[in-house]
């Protein structure tokens, strides 16, 4: 996805080259279904059968998202679709928001995105967080309905208000990424410092950004961004383990430390960030890509990095 920003500076050029994932993840290419359910009463699928026979709409969406998960029965998504549309019918938000999903991903059903936004529009118009998070998704991509980013703000607000945690992220990254609205940094910030609040590493991480690279409204503060950059790779982040490894290497508001900085390449590289094998290389000089110009690291002190590495894993770490 090619994102539309207003300008272009140093900043921005950082952000696709250290901060790559941040802007977007919220707005993946395919809406994501949370069956997280709600207040119903407890049923197994025989009472819940039962029920649903004589019209409860908690037992249908019961069932509905018994069959989309899979838990207990086989996974049958047109039979979790038949149980959603009977509790969506009678009114059920999570089901409408639900079945709107299952339109939106061709579950069960033929791919519809005007369909799906149809039943996110009836679950929203009932206050659901989700199908309002799921609106401005639609209206952020364009799926179902024409692109319009004040639309897609509105309903990621709306979710927002109602703690709605992907819809913080959403506009967080709508901010800093300058997507349809006018990069603002400050504004970014405050959305992924309640996201963080919720103990989001990737908002952690993207508050580590925008204290290293600054503008837009925030200043600079390479210590800050540390901070924020260690709280999201103590908790497993790839990302914000590669940033704070790129801060240890670049002696950025922390002192140069080739050891420590080889600790968090080789997290991020364990965790999955492949990224994180070229730095290894530069750093034990088997390579040289050009973003390390020191004395490469000896075998002992390699050694010593995995050692710390395996303090902070919780599975046995291997040397490269």
């Amino acid at each position: 996805m090619v994102l539309r920003r207003v300008g272009t500076t140093p900043a921005q050029v950082k952000l696709g080259r250290y901060c790559s994932g941040v802007v977007g993840p919220a707005l993946a290419l395919v809406l994501i279904m949370v069956l997280a359910g709600c207040a119903t009463q407890k049923f197994t699928a025989d009472t819940g059968r039962a029920a649903a026979k004589k019209g409860d709409p908690q037992a249908q969406y019961f069932l509905g998202r018994l069959y989309a998960k899979g838990d207990g029965v086989p996974r049958d998504y047109v039979k979790a679709v038949e149980y959603m549309r009977q509790a969506a019918a009678q009114g059920c938000a999570e089901a409408q928001n639900d079945l709107g999903a299952f339109y939106a991903q061709g579950l069960g059903v033929a791919q519809d995105d005007v369909e799906a936004i149809r039943w996110f529009q009836r679950a929203a118009d009932q206050g659901d967080a989700l199908a309002e998070f799921s609106l401005g998704l639609s209206f952020s991509l364009g799926r179902g309905v024409r692109t319009n980013m004040v639309e897609a703000v509105k309903w990621y607000e709306l979710a927002a208000a109602q703690h709605q945690f992907e819809a913080m992220l959403a506009l967080g990254d709508l901010y800093l990424g300058g997507r349809g609205v006018a990069p603002d940094y400050k504004a970014a910030r405050n959305w992924y410092k309640k996201a963080a609040a919720q103990h989001s590493a990737r908002a952690e991480n993207a508050l580590g950004f925008i204290y290293e690279v600054g503008g837009f409204g925030v200043l600079k503060d390479p210590q800050r961004a540390v901070r924020f950059y260690r709280q999201a790779a103590t908790s497993g982040d790839a990302k914000g383990q590669m940033n704070l490894g790129r801060m240890y290497l670049d002696g950025i508001g922390v002192l140069k430390d080739y050891i420590e900085a080889y600790k968090w390449f080789y997290l991020a590289f364990q965790t999955g960030h492949g990224t994180g094998k070229r730095y290894l290389d530069e750093l034990g000089g088997i390579s040289n890509y050009g973003d390390f110009t020191g004395t490469p690291l000896t075998p002992e002190q390699i050694q010593e990095a995995v050692r710390r590495a395996g303090e902070l894993q919780k599975y046995p770490v291997r040397a490269n």
